[in-house]
C-alpha cells in the first residue's frame, strides 16, 4: 500500500498542487496576502495524503484518478487549514520543522489565512467534471464533513477544559475531529466514482473507524515514538485528553486520576521531562498502553466488516492497507503487545 499511495502520489502530487495554486489565485484578490501565507505553509510539505487517498479510490473502482485530482486538492487544502489553526490553538511553534504560519505572520493573519483555506475547497468541486446532483452532494458532503472536523476540534477544547476523561466522549471527539476528514476523501471519492449508495455508506463507516485508529496511533506515538516535534509528550504538555489518558483512568485509583489531571491542568513548560518519563511508564505498567492498542485492532476490524467492503476484494484489500499504512510507525508496539 506504502508503494501505491507513493506511485499515486509521485504522479499526481504536482498536479493536485498546481490545481491548489491555480485556484487560490483565481479566487482571491490580486496581491491579497492571504496567497502568501498559504503559499509559505504549503510549501512545508507533508506526506498528501488526503490528497493521494481519493485517488486511490478511483483507481480500485475502476475510475481514472485524474477525474478525481479536484477531490483530492479540497481534502489537501481542507487539512492544511485545520493544521494552520491547530497550531495557533495549541500553541506549536514549528511545523513539519518550519516556523509555523501564525508564528511567522502573526496569529490574526493565520486564523484569516485558515479561514481563507476552508473556502477555497469549494471552488475546487467545481472543477470536477460530473452532473449537477453528484456536485451538489458533493458539497454538501464537505460542508458537513468539515463541520464534523470543526465540531471534533471544540470536543476536544472542552475535554481539556473540564478534564473529562470518559471513553465515549473521547471517542465522540475523535471520530469527528479525524475521522471526518477520511470520510470526505474515500466516501466522497465512491461517491464521485458512481458507487452504489450501501457502498458509499459503508465505506463512510469505515472511514471513521480509520480515522479513529489513526487517531489512537498518533496518541501512541507522541510518547512512545517519532512524530517529529523535537521531544515526546508534548500532547500530555497542552493538556489532551489522548485514548492512554482514558484507559489509564479505567484502571486506576482516583487519586492517580486527579494526579494525571493535575499534571495536564499545568501550564505547558511546567511539565518536565521526568514527569513525561514517568507517565509514559505509568501507562505501560498500567495497562493502559496495550488497551490503546487492542482498541486499534478492534478498530480494524470494524472497518473492514461490511460485506459491502468485503465483497469487492480490491477495496477490501485498500482498507486494509489503509489500517497497515497508518499503524505502521507503532508496529514494533503491536508486535510485543501480540507476542
Amino acid at each position: 500500500m506504502r508503494r501505491r499511495l507513493t506511485t499515486l502520489r509521485d504522479q499526481y502530487a504536482e498536479d493536485v498542487l498546481e490545481l491548489v495554486a491555480e485556484t487560490i489565485r483565481r479566487e482571491t484578490p490580486e496581491g491579497s496576502p492571504l496567497i502568501e501565507m498559504c503559499d509559505y505553509h504549503m510549501q512545508t510539505g507533508g506526506k498528501r495524503l488526503r490528497a493521494v487517498i481519493p485517488l486511490a479510490i478511483a483507481q480500485t473502482l475502476d475510475t481514472s484518478p485524474t477525474r478525481v485530482i479536484p477531490l483530492g486538492a479540497a481534502c489537501e487544502l481542507l487539512h492544511n487549514a485545520t493544521l494552520v489553526h491547530d497550531d495557533i490553538q495549541d500553541g506549536d511553534a514549528t511545523r513539519r520543522d518550519e516556523t509555523a504560519v501564525w508564528k511567522r505572520f502573526g496569529k490574526a493573519r493565520a486564523i484569516n489565512a485558515g479561514d481563507a483555506m476552508l473556502y477555497w475547497p469549494i471552488s475546487l468541486l467545481d472543477r470536477l467534471e460530473c452532473s449537477d446532483r453528484t456536485h451538489r452532494q458533493l458539497v454538501q458532503r464537505l460542508v458537513r464533513d468539515m463541520v464534523r472536523v470543526i465540531d471534533g476540534q471544540e470536543r476536544e477544547f472542552l475535554l481539556m477544559t473540564h478534564q473529562n476523561t470518559d471513553r465515549d466522549d473521547y471517542f465522540r471527539m475523535v471520530e469527528g475531529k479525524t475521522g471526518g476528514l477520511f470520510s470526505l476523501a474515500l466516501a466522497g471519492a465512491a461517491q464521485l466514482c458512481g458507487a452504489s449508495s450501501d457502498r458509499i455508506e459503508a465505506i463512510e463507516r469505515a472511514a471513521t473507524q480509520l480515522g479513529v485508529l489513526f487517531q489512537i496511533q498518533d496518541d501512541i506515538l507522541d510518547l512512545y515514538g517519532d512524530k517529529g516535534r523535537k521531544q515526546p509528550g508534548n500532547d500530555l504538555r497542552e493538556g489532551k485528553i489522548s485514548a492512554l489518558v482514558v484507559h489509564f483512568a479505567e484502571r486506576v485509583s482516583d487519586d492517580r486520576v486527579d494526579e494525571l489531571l493535575g499534571l495536564l491542568e499545568r501550564p505547558r513548560g511546567a511539565v518536565t521531562s521526568a514527569d513525561i518519563e514517568e507517565i509514559t511508564e505509568a501507562f505501560r505498567a498500567s495497562g493502559a498502553l496495550e488497551a490503546s492498542l487492542d482498541e486499534i485492532e478492534m478498530r480494524r476490524a470494524r472497518a473492514l466488516e461490511s460485506p459491502s467492503i468485503q465483497n469487492h476484494d480490491e477495496l477490501a484489500a485498500l482498507f486494509e492497507g489503509l489500517a497497515d499504512l497508518f499503524v505502521a510507525p507503532i508496529d514494533h508496539l503491536l508486535s510485543e503487545c501480540h507476542d
